[in-house]
């Protein structure tokens, strides 16, 4: 027969060569068939005797013997990597990776990875070849995706968190140089008069006047000029209020692309309408909507910077021998005109919608030296 036990444990039988366990509890008599029944068998058989013995001593008996049959839920599966990184941009981020440029680009690098796990995110990521300042932009992304991980108890450590970022000397960008007062004059100039507009050519440069001299004016950055609407500008109060952008999306620069949202760091600032601006600006408000936008291309839509950028500023500039810059100069341009002119950085970083350290390290520039220097 079997192994019977003591009464009010459970007794191990040998039941048609099977092992088969029984025992009561609270008045109800259990039975569970097991594997067959010899010497192997039997030392699991009483592993499991023991252990249900246990669960009814410590008042965890699991009614339903899935526990003691070797029945366990599947863990569920993880998700994969790139799907988790998509919900934690979406729901705890509240951003979008079909339009956030550097969340986009984080997805697509880490799509690339396959299977992630603690144990090789570090050496994957390090396989990347990234210049200095995209490597410490990933890096940060990285740790924040990962320690979300590991605090939601996805993941049970966090491989990066010691991972310093990189240090390197910052390069120069040639092409973000800014302009001198002589530049300046000339390009204005081209622009107003037409200078540089091909012959017969139905595009006249002179369109894009008001355009160019308000960046060059104000400092603000492409998408915010792009963008400004005619109720931005206040005549009354002489003021014009800088707190959204048209901006380009990752589908392109076109106006079909764009979208409307607040400025880069999400600050708003205002500036003053000075004469000078309100002249070139005036025939500009004349018979619009509040909505409209200030500037437009020929046919009246907003302006793709991209072609802008190619198909008349690096034109006009080619033609007046002055070496190429991107339109972005104007804006480094106008943080060094502000700080050779006297304005305080933390007036300068006002302005142009910065804190005084981005400004003083990326926007301003030394234009002219000095005659002399200090008396010793």
């Amino acid at each position: 027969m079997g192994i019977k036990n003591q009464k009010g444990t459970v007794s191990i039988e040998n039941y048609r060569s099977r092992i088969r366990l029984r025992w009561r509890h609270l008045g109800t008599r259990y039975t569970l068939s097991l594997l067959a029944y010899n010497k192997i068998n039997l030392q699991k058989a009483q592993k499991t005797a023991l252990e249900i013995e246990r669960d009814i001593a410590l008042e965890i008996f699991d009614g339903s013997l899935k526990k003691y049959r070797g029945e366990t839920t599947p863990a569920p599966q993880a998700k994969p990597f790139t799907k988790q990184y998509e919900e934690w941009v979406s729901d705890y981020l509240n951003m979008d990776c079909e339009k956030n440029v550097n969340y986009n680009a984080f997805r697509n690098m880490i799509n690339k990875w396959g299977a992630v796990s603690e144990k090789n995110v570090l050496k994957k990521f390090n396989a990347e070849q990234f210049c200095i300042g995209t490597y410490n932009r990933r890096l940060t992304m990285l740790k924040q995706y990962v320690s979300w991980l590991v605090k939601s108890g996805i993941w049970k450590v966090n491989p990066i968190v010691d991972v310093k970022s990189k240090r390197g000397k910052r390069l120069p960008r040639p092409k973000r140089r800014p302009f001198t007062e002589k530049e300046i004059g000339k390009i204005l100039d081209a622009f107003k008069n037409d200078t540089c507009t091909p012959k017969n050519s139905a595009y006249k440069h002179s369109h894009y006047y008001p355009f160019i001299y308000f960046i060059f004016k104000t400092g603000v950055r492409n998408a915010e000029a792009i963008g400004l609407r005619v109720n931005k500008v206040n005549v009354a109060s002489r003021t014009i209020l800088i707190n959204e952008v048209l901006a380009r999306s990752l589908k392109g620069t076109s106006s079909r692309q764009r979208t409307r949202k607040e400025t880069k760091n999400g600050k708003e600032r205002t500036l003053p309408l000075t004469q000078d601006l309100l002249n070139v600006l005036n025939p500009l408000l004349e018979k619009k909507d509040p909505d409209d936008l200030v500037f437009t291309s020929f046919k009246g839509l907003s302006i793709d910077d991209n072609n802008f950028q190619n198909r008349v500023f690096k034109p006009i500039l080619r033609d007046l021998e002055i070496e190429e810059r991107v339109l972005y100069a104007c804006r480094h341009t106008f943080g060094s005109r502000c700080i050779e002119g006297g304005i305080n950085p933390v007036m300068t970083a006002f302005l142009m919608g910065n804190n005084p350290e981005t400004a003083l390290r990326n926007y301003t520039h030394q234009l002219t030296l000095p005659n002399n220097l200090p008396k010793i």
